[in-house]
C-alpha cells in the first residue's frame, strides 16, 4: 500500500513540476476572462487525480477553447476544486498576445480583475 502511495505523490510532485515550467514566461501575457464549459475529476484508475477544466473565451468575436489541469494528492481534493469552477464559472486566463488560441490559466490569476479589452486584441 505504501508503494502506491509513493507512485502517486512521485507523478504528483512530476505533475507539479512540468506544470511551473509551462507557465514560466506567461506572466507577461495579458488576462481575459473565461468561462467554464465543463469540469471534472476522474478517479484515476493508476497515478494521481487531475481535474479537468474545459473553458472557453471571445477574441474579436471569436470563439476559442482551452483546458486547465491541476493533479491531486486525493480524489476528494481534485472534486471540491472543480465545484468552486463549475461550469458557467469565470475563469481568469493569460492569451499569448501573437496567438489568441494560446492560452494557461494561473492559480495565481484567479482573483484579478480583468484588464484587457479582446477587443482590441
Amino acid at each position: 500500500m505504501g508503494g502506491w502511495f509513493l507512485d502517486i505523490f512521485i507523478e504528483y510532485l512530476v505533475r507539479v513540476v512540468v506544470g511551473v515550467i509551462k507557465t514560466r514566461g506567461k506572466d507577461a501575457w495579458p488576462v481575459v476572462k473565461a468561462t467554464v464549459a465543463e469540469s471534472y475529476c476522474p478517479a484515476a484508475g493508476f497515478g494521481c487525480p487531475v481535474a479537468e477544466v474545459y473553458y472557453e473565451y471571445v477574441v474579436d468575436g471569436k470563439l476559442y477553447t482551452g483546458i486547465h489541469q491541476k493533479a491531486f494528492i486525493f480524489l476528494s481534493s481534485g472534486e471540491h476544486y472543480v465545484r468552486q469552477l463549475a461550469p458557467g464559472a469565470d475563469l481568469s486566463v493569460r492569451l499569448n498576445p501573437g496567438n489568441p488560441a494560446a492560452s494557461i490559466a494561473l492559480e495565481r490569476d484567479q482573483t484579478l480583475v480583468y484588464t484587457v479589452d479582446t477587443h482590441t486584441m
